[in-house]
């Protein structure tokens, strides 16, 4: 089962749906204050999925990445 959750940033919120395996998807809206700031941290760590428009994170970065966007 699949469950969802909010990071609050500084920069806007970004959302957060957790996989039973351990893969998180992260979303936000178009042209957000928050989406670069994002984008560098997960460069090189998660793929962009455009059929699902969302960012997929592998389950080995998913928890330090969502901590390092909370930090933002």
């Amino acid at each position: 089962m699949t469950t969802k959750s909010t990071i609050e940033t500084s920069l806007g919120k970004v959302w957060v749906t957790h996989f039973d395996n351990g893969d998180a998807a992260l979303w936000w809206p178009d042209r957000a204050r928050v989406g670069p700031a994002v984008v560098d941290i997960i460069d090189g760590r998660a793929a962009w999925k455009p059929k699902y428009g969302n960012w997929i994170v592998p389950a080995v970065h998913a928890e330090t990445l969502i901590a390092e966007i909370g930090d933002l």
